[in-house]
């Protein structure tokens, strides 16, 4: 019998003779390259989606094995065709309402092109299949032909996973949902996304999201103006969500293109932001400025990507300045109630152990010693030392924060030191992935304290009675939760705004609670986002 019918029971041919069969294996071992390709692309999502894409890979590539080995037959063909539409019904199940499990569960996925090849390549071993078993009259083809078509369709799959498409699959769906709070620890890695599957994400954030409250809703204006991504911690692009700040003619930005002399010198300042001194400086500097010059720094710090604003990404871990990062601190956005409520519980416990302590007399009293002198931006720095070992405790802070070197200083926050040898920053932490450390290297000490910042020499500080320290094991953060002096960038930003010159001019003369910064009237410091920001990604889609 010479057709090429397939057989009513599992009798097979051999696939010399049955061209088509020929075909369809090329369409399944194109489909698993594909599928084989997107395991490692996949591996930071957790266990279930590498798993899953190589689980579907082996299984196309040994139907497409008993293709070519032992023919045609109706259940060969069958399991084609009803594991290829399960397949693809998972594939569009993921694109719109989320697959129930995995890092993505419940949230839906954008298309790419490499998702369009690898389902038209499924589609069309359904097809073949289907075509076979009901009218194979009509796939009646030489086997140079199929031989010809299966190469084809296998080099198409291989272009797909080799082009720069597959690489923004990579780069953006999952290194950025795969830090999306939906664990309660710390993840530092990851690589930026595209702008358009970004903000496809960000709305589907925006929706479940349960954390704009642990921020005054000036965090989040400044965040939006400056391009710093709240929902992930840096791994997003968020270039769609540039402010107002970032205007496109000359005319219309904030200095009419012309700067002037403190903005230069705001730009000086931030281009040295190793020093300690320089930062601190900045920070009352930038205090001092007019509305239009601030705007134009921060214009400035997203175009240039100065002060460490652009190379800085979500981490802490940098040895100048405060933390290495001025303005708004990368947030990685929480969308866990339980997350939330387990964070808010934190810093209730928190705020109330600073205000446990409301005078720098108090926290003497009681066991802290001053070893820094009031510095705008992180304020002056009383460090309990019996405290200080590799263990984070929210109720026993190793150093209380004030707005003032002497005893009647006020309160203004936290800062948590932990010791971890190496150059991985602690896990350890608040709920979330927001609180990164940083650390002061090479710090000129004496018996009395820190009397020289990180770019001290060794001789200058030798002339002043001190010694230069490694600090290199010294890992700090900083816990913003006093009332009144919440940072406009953030709850666990490197430095405070409102922490400026002429707060330390009103220490012990105030009512505490920030009260003397110079800074004030700038920030709307009332929780989350105001009337007008709405959401980030609603505000964009206005532009």
């Amino acid at each position: 019998m010479t057709t090429n019918e397939p057989t009513q029971d599992s009798s097979v041919r051999s696939a010399t003779d049955d061209a088509p069969g020929v075909l369809l294996a090329g369409l399944l071992i194109a489909a698993a390259v594909v599928h084989f390709a997107m395991v490692p692309v996949h591996t930071g999502s957790g266990l279930s989606e590498p798993l899953g894409f190589a689980i579907v890979g082996w299984f196309q590539l040994v139907v497409a094995g008993v293709l070519l080995v032992r023919g045609l037959s109706r259940p060969v063909l069958w399991t084609v065709i009803v594991a290829n539409a399960v397949i693809i019904g998972l594939w569009a199940l993921s694109r719109t309402a989320g697959l129930p499990v995995g890092a993505h569960a419940g949230v839906g996925q954008p298309a790419s092109l490499i998702d369009g090849i690898t389902v038209g390549l499924e589609a069309g071993a359904i097809v073949v299949a289907f075509t076979l078993i009901f009218m194979p009259a009509i796939v009646r083809i030489g086997q140079v032909v199929a031989i010809g078509a299966a190469v084809g369709v296998i080099g198409l799959a291989t272009a797909a996973i080799v082009s720069p498409e597959a690489a923004e699959h990579s780069d953006g769906n999952d290194a950025a949902f795969g830090v999306v709070g939906l664990s309660g620890g710390h993840n530092h890695g990851g690589s930026p996304q595209s702008a358009e599957a970004s903000l496809i994400e960000m709305a589907a954030v925006d929706d479940v999201r349960c954390d704009l409250g642990f921020n005054p809703a000036s965090f989040w204006s400044e965040a939006q103006d400056l391009a710093v991504d709240t929902y992930t911690g840096g791994l997003m692009d968020v270039s769609v969500l540039s402010g107002d700040t970032l205007l496109e003619t000359v005319a219309d930005q904030p200095l009419g293109g012309r700067g002037s002399a403190q903005l230069d010198k705001l730009v000086s300042l931030s281009g040295q932001v190793e020093s300690e001194a320089a930062a601190a400086a900045l920070v009352s500097a930038l205090s001092a400025s007019t509305e239009r010059e601030y705007d134009a720094w921060k214009q400035w710090m997203v175009t240039t990507g100065g002060g460490g604003h652009e190379d800085h990404g979500a981490s802490g871990d940098d040895t100048g300045g405060h933390g290495g990062h001025l303005g708004p601190t990368p947030w990685t956005a929480l969308v866990d109630q339980q997350q939330c409520d387990r964070l808010a519980q934190e810093v209730e416990l928190a705020r109330d152990t600073a205000l446990a302590y409301p005078t720098a007399a108090d926290a003497t009293a009681a066991g802290w010693t001053r070893v820094t002198g009031y510095v705008p931006g992180i304020a002056a720095h009383y460090m309990n030392f019996s405290y200080v070992d590799g263990t984070f405790e929210i109720d026993k802070p190793e150093m209380i924060l004030y707005d003032g070197s002497g005893p009647e200083a006020r309160v203004v926050g936290l800062s948590y030191y932990v010791l971890l040898e190496g150059d991985a920053e602690p896990t350890q932490g608040f709920t979330g992935e927001s609180d990164h450390y940083h650390r002061h290297i090479g710090l000129c000490a004496n018996a009395g304290g820190i009397i020289g910042d990180s770019t001290t020499t060794e001789e200058a500080c030798a002339q002043m009675g001190g010694k230069k320290q490694s600090g290199d094991a010294g890992w700090m953060s900083h816990a913003w939760v006093v009332p009144g002096c919440e940072s406009p960038w953030g709850l666990f930003s490197g430095a405070n705004p409102l922490l400026d010159a002429e707060l330390a001019k009103q220490s012990g003369q105030n009512d505490g609670a920030c009260s003397g910064s110079g800074a004030l009237d700038r920030y709307d410091r009332s929780p989350g986002p105001n009337d007008d920001l709405v959401s980030l990604t609603e505000s964009a889609s206005r532009r």
